[in-house]
């Protein structure tokens, strides 16, 4: 008998075949070249991943467009110069047998006007305007149908060169307080056009994207969405319940998968040191969305080890765990765990310093307490 069962079962996902049921969720490495291009460091990382044995490993946050930037050195793509930077890695994991999936990303009004030079896009007038890096103030302005359709238009152009670079899926990141997201939660969204009211009105944007890139694609690529099913702000925010509808009608404009994630930039300390209570949460709030729809669910946070993710999928929880904060302390945590070598593994401490080296001017990278190949410098220490 296997070691795991559960996790070493295969799954079909949309025109992909997967070996196992754990895949590598994205993660803002922000280690691109200075073009927004993938760098020989960055694609030497996710290399690493690829043959620690996941299933697959979704790119985290391709910009779609120069208007929308977060960091530096995050991943970008809007031109072919990207596009074929991307190539060499998608080779790679197919043959691997670990297919690349490329998120892609517009920041709303969690981006960078620094970087920029224009205003954030928002679904509607923002509560407050928090103050969010030294010498920038976040200024917005309230998306009319022409902005609309604009990223539109992006996130089709985006898509075009996934597909172009080989891929066979690309996720849209709908969590986490970023565009799709701000339109989808009744917190960011209080429009009274045809875009805001009930929660499927609130998804129209997405939905559009979602046949979008079906059209422009001819269905040569898959597309998945990485859904905010709860801002952690209870009934003033966007929470499970409210998606029974939302995830229905992502069945039925064709989307592959759906990955859950919760909190948005004004809840993410929760998840710097997760709770008892947070974990409780998530895994709820994935069992009610998961009930609502024949497609294929999966999550990503707070699973440390194979051992967990073996006892989530046994108890129908998801049909597939992703692992961030554990796979990057170690990228053989799959392989090591199918092949009985637990005890081997670096296990991640959870601290949350991974996160606070992305605010770190003094850092050209994300760095890891436990990982021998990127450890953090000895002087590099947080409260």
């Amino acid at each position: 008998m296997k070691l795991f069962p559960e996790v070493s079962a295969p799954l079909r996902l949309g025109r992909l075949s997967l070996k196992n049921r754990v895949y590598f969720a994205p993660m803002g490495l922000d280690m691109a070249d200075e073009c927004g291009g993938m760098s020989e460091p960055l694609e030497q990382f996710y290399n690493d991943v690829i043959d620690g044995g996941s299933a697959m490993v979704v790119l985290g946050n391709s910009s779609i467009d120069p208007s929308t930037r977060l960091h530096e050195r995050g991943l970008c793509l809007h031109d072919a110069t990207h596009a074929r930077r991307l190539e060499p890695l998608l080779a790679y994991g197919a043959s691997r047998n670990c297919p690349i999936v490329i998120q892609l990303q517009h920041y709303g009004a969690q981006g960078s006007t620094r970087l920029t030079g224009l205003p954030l896009l928002v679904p509607s007038a923002p509560k407050n305007h928090s103050r969010r890096a030294p010498g920038e103030y976040r200024t917005s302005r309230i998306m009319d149908v022409h902005d609309i359709a604009e990223v539109r238009r992006q996130f089709v152009n985006s898509a075009r060169l996934a597909q172009s670079a080989g891929a066979e899926m690309i996720q849209l990141q709908a969590s986490n307080g970023y565009l799709l997201s701000s339109f989808l939660s009744p917190y960011t969204n209080r429009r009274e056009d045809a875009y805001g009211g009930s929660a499927l009105r609130r998804a129209r944007l997405l939905l559009e994207v979602v046949d979008d890139i079906h059209a422009a694609t001819r269905g040569g690529v898959d597309v998945s969405v990485r859904l905010g099913i709860d801002d952690c702000l209870g009934s003033e925010g966007q929470e499970p319940h409210l998606l029974g509808g939302v995830v229905r009608a992502l069945e039925r404009v064709g989307v592959a998968a759906i990955m859950c994630s919760i909190s948005i930039r004004e809840t993410f300390h929760s998840l710097i040191h997760p709770t008892p209570e947070m974990r409780r949460r998530l895994i709820e709030g994935v069992r009610h969305i998961r009930a609502q729809t024949s497609l294929p669910v999966g999550f990503a946070g707070f699973t440390a080890s194979i051992e967990q993710a073996e006892s989530l999928l046994a108890e129908r929880t998801a049909d597939l765990i992703g692992m961030t904060r554990a796979i990057f302390a170690d990228n053989d945590l799959v392989a090591k765990s199918l092949a009985g070598n637990q005890s081997t593994v670096e296990a991640c401490l959870f601290d949350g310093d991974c996160f606070h080296d992305k605010g770190n001017p003094a850092l050209d990278r994300v760095y890891c307490c436990v990982n021998p190949k990127y450890k953090r410098p000895d002087h590099i220490r947080y409260a």
